[in-house]
């Protein structure tokens, strides 16, 4: 295999995050900044490139409108649901809480072009929902958990995750990045997110396994389950491909390397473990990533152009 497919396969960073962060772990006190500037870092790259019209909004208002659904009703709700099974632990169901607040993942935007969904309505969504999430992300925090976060510093944070990837891609533009080094250096991020993550809370998982099997068990249940369903679900209501799969991926991808960072800058004195459900959030949301794009062919397959067909048989060449 051509080292730069290995690079650019993002399995291959996670496995290798996981494996360092349980073999030697991660105790540094900076952890939580790490995760921060890998975090701003990634999503400047991921968002380079990325571009709209204005006119287009008016044409996608309503599938926009469903996509907000998607991600602030239905994946926060079920990722709450899902959370009140570790409830009678506060840090635990913090991070439920946290990973349930925060926007969809900036990578429903390549998963568009990989599920061969639309990714221009998926560019428009991701940009009003993360409008959206600089008021919604405070308030759900502070309805969920009151006085253990101040609103105003999750604001802070969350303008901080969103307005300076937004600026800085601004210089990226004048790089004119390719897509391999783009893709290698969002994995190298990916990378250091689950590392960090994941290292800093080496002696909780080795001492409470059954808690963090717990938690994988449940972002499968979460991520696996639900997307699956939703698949079918639209496919059997006749909906429009394109739009289709972009309703199932903002219904479960979070972007959980956002509250993993926040959680982290938050809580990483108070409640430490509070990290572990964004954490493993992140990490099954990727596996995930990767079979979809592996069998969603089979689960919906797309629709047959059958103009396109017909135009081809008619210029293939005919035997005399």
């Amino acid at each position: 295999m051509p080292l730069l497919d290995v690079l650019e396969d993002i399995k291959v960073w996670i496995a290798v995050a996981i494996v360092l962060a349980l073999a030697i772990g991660f105790d540094s006190p900076d952890a939580s900044t790490i995760m921060m500037v890998a975090l701003i870092a990634q999503m400047a790259v991921a968002l380079d490139g990325i571009q709209f019209g204005r006119d287009d909004f008016p044409k996608y208002k309503e599938p926009i409108l469903v996509n907000i659904i998607c991600c602030f009703g239905l994946c926060t709700g079920i990722t709450l649901l899902t959370g009140l099974f570790f409830i009678d632990d506060q840090a635990l169901w913090t991070g439920w809480v946290m990973l349930s607040a925060v926007p969809c993942a900036i990578s429903v935007v390549p998963s568009a072009l990989f599920l061969k969904a639309d990714p221009k309505l998926a560019v428009l969504s991701l940009t009003v929902i993360y409008v959206v999430a600089i008021a919604v992300t405070p308030l759900i925090t502070h309805v969920l958990i009151g006085d253990s976060v101040n609103p105003l510093e999750v604001l802070r944070y969350i303008l901080m995750f969103i307005l300076i990837p937004f600026v800085l891609t601004v210089p990226l533009k004048r790089l004119h990045l390719k897509r391999a080094p783009k893709t290698v250096f969002i994995n190298i991020m990916m990378f250091v997110l689950v590392f960090a993550g994941l290292g800093s809370r080496q002696e909780f998982v080795f001492g409470e396994p059954t808690v963090v099997l717990a938690l994988v068990v449940a972002c499968i249940l979460r991520i696996f389950v639900v997307s699956t369903v939703m698949v079918y679900a639209m496919r059997r209501m006749r909906c429009n491909r394109d739009h289709g799969l972009n309703y199932v991926t903002f219904t479960y991808w979070k972007n959980s390397g956002m509250s993993a960072s926040l959680t982290m800058g938050l809580f990483a004195a108070t409640m430490p473990e509070a990290v572990l459900p964004c954490v493993v959030s992140l990490i099954v949301e990727a596996c995930w990533f990767a079979i979809l794009t592996k069998y969603i062919d089979r689960m919906w397959p797309p629709a047959v152009d059958y103009d396109k067909v017909l135009t081809e048989e008619a210029e293939l060449p005919t035997k005399d």
